[in-house]
């Protein structure tokens, strides 16, 4: 479907990128999911040509591939295809890239962008232990000091924090105004009052490392405010409503796996004597399923397009994720049916697609969020 939108480049890109999963990642993604663990060479791999995912955004002029939005749906969707533990990287990557891009001076811009092109890692501290998808009521604080700012507090779910060597955290440095006190900070390295206090598990998306931490009394100097003081809950969502299209792009990907699993099965059983597609109650939901999936490939490749064009698209982001998320749910649910007792068998692939799908369905933001924002945009 994608071929009467994408240009040459483009279609050579999601060419490039499928064979590279084909032969790279597709044959390790029952070992990462057995192991919970990314091998350190196939992330070394990732992280350089030809995909170099965590420079993927990176503009030229800070030596990135300079990719527009569209051409990270078009690589995120393979790689969510292949082995959705991998699509943190990128999607770490691109939360830094654009925190840095939207409120960074260019001085910062030029201390981390090129390091992040040449294949380091940069990741993205918002949420906090309690209120979750409500950054707003974050309790993480920032007191201002004369030289910086001391942060305290826990956040969740800091996603490959172990491997990354900069941070964007989120904390409160007017925590009287709520919402409208809260700003962002760049770290960089392991600083004392950085600590890991746990490796999140989840019963998917295993190999993909997510951490808790807490900061104690981490001190961070003033000129690694990133953008304005107490405005960091407008810069945070403005990040999001750029990079949930790409992880959008990676629901449809999976969504595309589990449903070519289940088609791929429907014709090779045999129940008396015909392929089980024949019957209705088979063909159907995955007839349903395939419109499912072009349509919500189309609602991220507008947000995509409408990006790179420069037009506001809060609406059409939130329509794409949530529309993609609720899409991924159901090819993982059909595909589960469609195989039976086969589906919950780990000789086949769709019990690990469903057990991703309601491990990553909540990222940067809920389902339940995205129809928030729609409403209010209505």
């Amino acid at each position: 479907m994608t071929d009467v939108f994408l240009s040459e480049a483009q279609e050579k890109l999601r060419e490039q990128a499928k064979e590279y999963m084909a032969k790279e990642v597709i044959p390790a993604a029952e070992k990462i999911d057995n192991d919970d663990v990314i091998p350190e060479a196939l992330v070394k791999k990732l992280l350089g040509p030809p995909l170099r995912l965590t420079g993927i955004s990176v503009p030229k002029e800070y030596n990135g591939m300079g990719a527009s939005t569209i051409d990270a749906c078009v690589v995120a969707e393979q790689v969510g295809y292949a082995c959705p533990a991998l699509i943190p990287l990128m999607e770490i990557a691109q939360l830094f890239v654009h925190g840095l891009l939207y409120g960074g001076t260019e001085q910062q811009k030029k201390r981390y962008l090129p390091r992040l092109a040449e294949g380091m890692v940069g990741c993205y501290a918002l949420t906090d232990e309690g209120p979750g998808s409500d950054p707003a009521g974050m309790k993480s604080t920032a007191t201002k000091k004369e030289d910086g700012y001391v942060l305290n507090g826990r956040k969740r779910l800091v996603t490959f924090a172990d491997i990354s060597e900069f941070y964007i955290v989120f904390a409160k440095t007017s925590p009287e105004k709520g919402g409208k006190g809260i700003s962002g900070f760049v770290l960089e390295g392991k600083p004392e009052g950085f600590v890991f206090e746990s490796h999140a598990r989840t019963m998917g998306l295993r190999g993909h490392r997510a951490f808790n931490v807490l900061l104690d009394d981490l001190f961070v100097p003033a000129q690694n405010l990133l953008g304005k003081a107490d405005e960091g809950l407008r810069l945070a969502l403005e990040i999001l409503n750029t990079t949930r299209i790409s992880l959008a792009a990676g629901f449809v990907g999976l969504a595309s796996a589990a449903f070519d699993a289940a088609v791929k099965f429907a014709k090779q059983r045999v129940i008396g004597g015909r392929p089980v597609i024949e019957n209705q109650a088979v063909a159907f939901p995955l007839a349903e399923l395939a419109a499912r999936i072009d349509a919500a490939r189309l609602l991220t490749y507008r947000a995509a397009a409408m990006h790179d064009k420069g037009l506001k698209h809060k609406k059409e982001t939130s329509l794409a994720k949530f529309y993609a998320g609720e899409t991924l749910i159901q090819s993982v649910e059909v595909a589960s049916r469609t195989l039976g007792a086969y589906g919950a068998s780990p000789d086949y692939p769709v019990e690990r697609y469903l057990r991703d799908a309601f491990s990553w369905i909540a990222a940067q933001g809920t389902v339940e969020v995205q129809k928030l924002v729609v409403s209010r945009e209505l």
